[in-house]
């Protein structure tokens, strides 16, 4: 599907209500003081939601964003001392933002480990999975196939990404970092999602 395709399915929801607004404002106002530590950050808290050439810093902040509003099933969730996994698969687009978020922040105490995820194999290793817009559309294909009913929250920045079988979806709105979940995505694979997030985010309607 085209991006103007995208963007009307999206827009299905129309306008933010006044209370979704004031959610995300909230949930903003947490982002921002994460974000504020970072040396990339300076300036950056009086600005309202990120410009687009601080897109993948602000997407770095939301996938840690996720893992304090998502509940993983208990025989799922990392034992104490492990690691709680956000894998990357293919090209790292975050630099080193999401490292650097990690060396500062934990998961219920968990340590946080950024691993880049080379195959379909790896994707159960991880908690959260980011696949970039540069990976191919059959190979991001396969993964979403591999991960269906698996606890692993699979985030994507591709046009029908959520149609396509993946949880939740980066998208660019006048000139701001959102995403969406599927009307359905959000109660499979065990995952629970918290309402708050629910509210600040757009809901695409199931085809």
């Amino acid at each position: 599907m085209s991006s103007a395709n995208s963007t009307s399915r999206l827009d299905l929801a129309g306008a933010l209500p006044r209370s979704r607004r004031r959610a995300y404002r909230n949930l903003w106002r947490v982002l921002s003081s994460l974000l504020v530590t970072a040396s990339w950050a300076a300036g950056f808290a009086a600005e309202p939601i990120a410009v687009i050439n601080r897109e993948y810093a602000i997407k770095a902040g939301f996938l840690y964003q996720f893992s304090r509003y998502i509940a993983w099933p208990p025989h799922v969730f990392p034992a104490d001392g492990k690691p709680f996994v956000i894998g990357v698969y293919g090209a790292n687009p975050f630099g080193d933002q999401l490292t650097r978020i990690a060396s500062r922040k934990k998961v219920d105490g968990q340590p946080i480990e950024i691993r880049r995820v080379t195959s379909v194999h790896e994707v159960l290793a991880c908690q959260i999975l980011f696949i970039p817009k540069t990976v191919p559309l059959r190979e991001q294909t396969a993964v979403l196939k591999a991960s269906t009913d698996l606890p692993v929250l699979v985030v994507g920045e591709t046009d029908d990404f959520v149609e396509r079988g993946g949880n939740i979806q980066f998208f660019v709105e006048d000139n701001r970092v959102r995403f969406a979940f599927g009307e359905k995505s959000h109660l499979r694979d065990g995952l629970k999602v918290s309402s708050k997030l629910l509210t600040v985010a757009r809901m695409i309607p199931s085809q």
